[in-house]
């Protein structure tokens, strides 16, 4: 069964969306999706709570967990990001072309044990930036993180 289109709810996100701006600059840019999903970031009583003294809680702008990097973290967030998406990506053509074929998909393997690391400590970065607890009951992930 074929997912749904992006960012439609139940649809995979592609590899971009994973960035530095994370899910905070991805729901001030898309106010429409933002509008939608407030309640999954915002409990209701403070929603409600804003809503009572006139604020449209959708508007409201949301700050990412990552502000301040020095180029040194700067660098090193970069290449964990570009691991992930690699990674990433390489596990969602996996899945997808296992799919259209009906065979078993073959995920990526490390090369070393030192870039399983590499790639556990993005996945912690990804995580901070994007709330994957949450984000997983948005969107689907039909394959490991």
């Amino acid at each position: 069964m074929p997912l749904p289109p992006w960012p439609e709810m139940g649809s995979n996100p592609p590899a971009s969306f994973f960035n530095f701006g994370g899910f905070a600059t991805f729901l001030n840019q898309n106010s429409a999706l933002k509008a939608e999903l407030i309640d999954y970031f915002l409990p209701i009583v403070v929603t409600s709570t804003l809503s009572s003294l006139g604020f449209d809680a959708a508007k409201v702008p949301l700050a990412s967990d990552v502000t301040t990097l020095s180029i040194n973290q700067g660098q090193d967030y970069n290449n964990e990001l570009a691991l992930f998406r690699k990674v990433y990506t390489y596990n969602s053509n996996a899945y997808f072309t296992s799919q259209a074929a009906d065979t078993t998909p073959i995920y990526y393997n490390f090369k070393t044990y030192q870039e399983l690391t590499q790639y556990k400590s993005s996945v912690a970065l990804v995580n901070k930036l994007y709330p994957l607890n949450i984000i997983s009951d948005i969107w689907t992930f039909p394959f490991p993180i």
